[in-house]
């Protein structure tokens, strides 16, 4: 990104003030600048990784240069633990927060990538506004719309529900599954209504991992729909979900579906729905 110098710059001033500069001695797990520098040469994500954990406890501007950068990195778990590097060290990681939250507001696909991954991994929930706004911009990617979505997903705050509600209404799979599944992990989340239309979704995968969440956040509301899953979708994998959710929600009235169920062609489906069933009767 162009701004990366200016940003270099005002880190190796805040570096100057807090502590000397030290791109050889070893630190924190026994990292190094030029360990570092090998590994990323290397073109690993594991070793990259590795290096970046190595320096945990390491500040030179070297380091600074080199982990910034990696926060465009084309591979997720390289990017993440970039943030995580940042998030050991508060005002830098504040002070690159501020260009990422610009970046979600009026940069490109990538650059909206990169932002939402930095402060999702950062904890930056000062964020949280901005991500609301971004979830709503048009001409996005999948990439970008899933990191939108992963950020929300991180920070785990009612105020980012907006965000995984509009997930949930992606026309990509895969975003609404990561939406979907981020929301019953929200702190202080009352219901699982958004995920309830989910169960209608065409796809499996989708389909799956909403009623894990309506099952799990004991979603009354699901369970005529989750009573006609469990008997009738296509997909095992969906249908032995139906039973278990039905088995947490632990209505008599399910009783029915459920002896259906336990003889099922999957044995998978069999055995949770003989399972919930237990649970009704006690």
């Amino acid at each position: 990104m162009n701004k990366t110098k200016n940003l270099i710059a005002a880190v190796a001033v805040l570096l100057a003030v807090q502590v000397p500069f030290s791109s050889s001695a070893f630190a924190g797990k026994g990292g190094s600048s030029k360990l570092l520098s090998q590994a990323i040469a290397s073109g690993s994500t594991d070793a990259i990784i590795a290096e970046v954990e190595k320096t945990e406890g390491l500040m030179c501007e070297t380091c600074v240069q080199m982990v910034t950068d990696l926060t465009e990195d084309a591979r997720y778990p390289v990017r993440e633990v970039a943030g995580w590097w940042f998030a050991k060290r508060p005002a830098l990681a504040e002070m690159l927060a501020d260009q990422f939250k610009s970046e979600l507001d009026n940069g490109n696909s990538i650059h909206v990538r990169n932002a939402a991954d930095f402060l999702g991994s950062t904890r930056t929930y000062t964020a949280l506004p901005n991500l609301r706004v971004a979830i709503t911009r048009t001409g996005l990617d999948v990439e970008a719309r899933l990191a939108i979505v992963r950020a929300a997903g991180s920070l785990a705050h009612v105020d980012g529900n907006a965000v995984l509600v509009a997930g949930m209404k992606d026309r990509d799979a895969s975003v609404r599954t990561f939406a979907v599944k981020a929301w019953r992990d929200v702190l202080g989340q009352v219901n699982a209504e958004p995920a309830v239309a989910l169960l209608a979704d065409a796809d499996s995968d989708v389909r799956a991992a909403a009623i894990a969440v309506v099952g799990g956040m004991k979603q009354l509301s699901a369970r005529a729909q989750l009573e006609v899953l469990v008997v009738k979708d296509a997909d095992a994998g969906v249908r032995r979900n139906a039973a278990w959710a039905l088995g947490k929600l632990g209505t008599r009235e399910s009783h029915a579906v459920l002896v259906t169920a336990s003889n099922d062609s999957s044995g998978l489906v069999r055995m949770t729905a003989k399972a919930a069933l237990a649970s009704l009767r006690q």
